[in-house]
């Protein structure tokens, strides 16, 4: 696995959704515990919402896209997350 560089291009999460077609919810879904994604920001702050940044260096985005690109990938959303009724 190579490791992302400094100098590498970084995408935004709305950059990628929208090279991609995917909602931004969606993206952060797929980067959200990734290997080589930079997160900015403050996490685990109890009650209160987590305000984390995302920057999504181009071969991550590419090792991401070849995996779920690959006939036998399917993506099952945590179970726990979705809503009741949908």
């Amino acid at each position: 696995m190579t490791q992302p560089t400094l100098t590498e291009r970084h995408y935004s999460v709305k950059e990628v959704a929208q090279m991609w077609g995917l909602s931004p919810a969606a993206i952060r879904r797929f980067f959200r515990d990734e290997p080589g994604v930079l997160r900015f920001g403050k996490e685990k702050r109890g009650h209160r919402r987590d305000y984390v940044t995302l920057r999504i260096p181009s071969s991550v985005a590419e090792r991401v896209y070849r995996r779920c690109t690959r006939p036998s990938f399917v993506h099952v959303p945590d179970q726990h997350k979705m809503k009741a009724g949908r």
